[in-house]
């Protein structure tokens, strides 16, 4: 009559999600860029100590920090300061460890004030914070 196990028929009790990511196939996950192919970034602003020489200081914050590490920035300069998004990959090309060799390049450059960070984020599925005065991660 009825041969099937509670293991076989568990699936059914769950709730029908079509569009979760873990229902998708892998090749909709890469296509929508959800799951593994997910691709983070932070929200940084750099402050320097001063306004001369913006434009060799971003060529050498994009040649040395950003794509040294493969990664890509998004942003402008305004007087002393650089604000704008890091992009940093996928969560398997390690993002932490490579906005960590970004923020050290900002710390062992003289002329760098400091610097502020946003959290962690997913670039294509969840809304930027964008750091405020208030609550953000200051270094320098």
């Amino acid at each position: 009559m009825f041969n099937k196990s509670i293991d076989d028929i568990a699936w059914m009790a769950r709730p029908y999600a079509p569009r979760s990511p873990a229902r998708m196939k892998k090749r909709l996950r890469k296509k929508k860029r959800h799951g593994e192919f997910a691709e983070w970034g932070r929200h940084l602003i750099a402050t320097r100590k001063t306004r001369e020489n913006g434009e060799p200081f971003l060529d050498a914050f994009l040649t040395e920090a950003i794509e040294a590490h493969g990664c890509f920035f998004g942003g402008l300069i305004v007087d002393n300061k650089i604000k704008g998004v890091v992009e940093l990959g996928r969560k398997s090309n390690d993002p932490d460890a490579k906005y960590a060799e970004i923020t050290a390049w900002l710390d062992s450059r003289p002329d760098v004030q400091d610097w502020k960070s946003g959290p962690l984020f997913d670039l294509w599925h969840e809304d930027i914070e964008v750091i405020t005065d208030g609550d953000e991660q200051e270094h320098g």
